[in-house]
């Protein structure tokens, strides 16, 4: 199964790029929108590579790792069931926690700490796309 991870030169954003799973999923987020009369001017590339080293630092490398595969895992899942992982939908949501609670087919029932982490993973995937998802 070939990886869905984005490849990037960027070296400050490479834990970022470990969580972009798939380019229609998720919107580039190496270039931040800068008003029109600042962009490319210099002025803020500082302040933006400051962001971005804050925003990579935020969680370890194997969390975010872990992350882009609960998005990976939840968006195969919904793709499987007919539906589409955006926007965040809480009956979805719910209804995918509660296949995996179950235990379906020959995969047994997930722990309580494997369901909160794969929550976890998914509210960071929907911030990192704009969304917000209330737990």
């Amino acid at each position: 199964m070939p990886s869905e991870i984005e490849k990037t030169t960027s070296a400050h954003s490479d834990e970022l790029d470990d969580a972009r799973v798939d380019e229609s999923d998720q919107e580039e987020s190496d270039g931040i929108a800068l008003p029109s009369h600042m962009a490319g001017t210099g002025s803020l590339d500082r302040l933006v590579d400051t962001a971005r080293d804050y925003a990579c630092a935020a969680a370890s490398h194997n969390t975010l790792k872990a992350y882009a595969k609960d998005w990976t895992h939840f968006a195969r899942w919904c793709r499987m069931k007919g539906a589409e992982p955006l926007p965040p939908s809480p009956e979805m949501i719910g209804l995918y926690l509660a296949d995996f609670a179950s235990g379906s087919g020959t995969s047994p029932a997930l722990s309580v700490s494997t369901i909160d982490r794969r929550l976890s993973g998914l509210a960071w995937n929907y911030a990192q796309r704009g969304f917000a998802l209330d737990r």
